[in-house]
């Protein structure tokens, strides 16, 4: 499937949990392709500079990052390649903490009903090709996680996790668009994107996304919606409608 503006919007699982130092903002998507391509565009600077930005620094434990477009750098403080990744994610004087996983998804349990009807009414040899024709015509698919974990201060007060969730949601339909076609530089594609009308109507359903999510922990809801109202205005050079 294509990815769109509007079905990226329900393609991603948004979360808000407490963290020991903060909250953690956690956005989930299944992509079909196999982990290691998934963990390449993550991954490999060549890859991440068609749809997310510029990028340097090697991908080993201990090492450092930086992204020049986003005035953000940072340290590699775990790898376990293609499945996890876990940085720290700096701009100025903040440092948070960014986890990356990836996982494979199992196609064959979606068939496990149909192989077991195949067995009774066809016998084990036939039961026996029929699963090995569904497995291989299954969608090969991968669940990417992302977790940011920042800490619960003024800024997140006054912003909630619309404020760390909006940018990656705007990451994660990039990532959409890139695995469809990594040949594509999307970077002035998706500045365009950004600049245009139903670039405004996803960043304000995003934010009402974040909303839904920020009182799913059980948080007033007046204060999540100001707060989801101002980072969306934020976002798009407004002043906010506060009531």
């Amino acid at each position: 499937m294509t990815a769109t503006p509007s079905s990226q919007l329900t393609a991603v699982t948004r979360t808000v949990t407490l963290a020991e130092d903060g909250n953690t903002v956690t956005l989930e998507q299944t992509f079909p392709v196999h982990p290691e391509e998934l963990w390449s565009a993550l991954t490999i600077c060549s890859h991440l500079e068609v749809w997310f930005g510029r990028a340097s620094g090697e991908v080993v434990e201990g090492g450092s990052y930086t992204l020049p477009d986003m005035e953000t750098r940072g340290s590699v403080i775990a790898v376990e390649e293609p499945a996890r990744l876990l940085l720290s994610w700096e701009v100025g004087k903040s440092s948070t903490r960014l986890e990356l996983l990836v996982a494979p998804v199992d196609a064959a349990a979606d068939t496990a009903a149909d192989t077991a009807q195949a067995d009774q009414a066809a016998g084990a040899d036939e039961a026996d090709q029929a699963a090995d024709a569904e497995e291989q015509a299954a969608p090969v698919g991968s669940r990417f996680t992302l977790r940011h974990t920042v800490p619960e201060d003024a800024h997140w007060k006054t912003f909630g996790p619309a404020a760390t969730g909006l940018g990656w949601d705007a990451a994660l339909y990039a990532l959409a668009l890139h695995l469809q076609d990594p040949s594509v530089d999307l970077i002035p594609q998706l500045g365009d994107f950004a600049g245009s009308e139903e670039g405004e109507e996803f960043t304000r359903a995003t934010a009402e996304a974040w909303f839904e999510a920020h009182i799913a922990t059980g948080v007033d809801k007046k204060p999540a919606r100001k707060a989801s109202v101002r980072t969306a205005a934020f976002y798009l050079g407004e002043e906010p409608e506060l009531s």
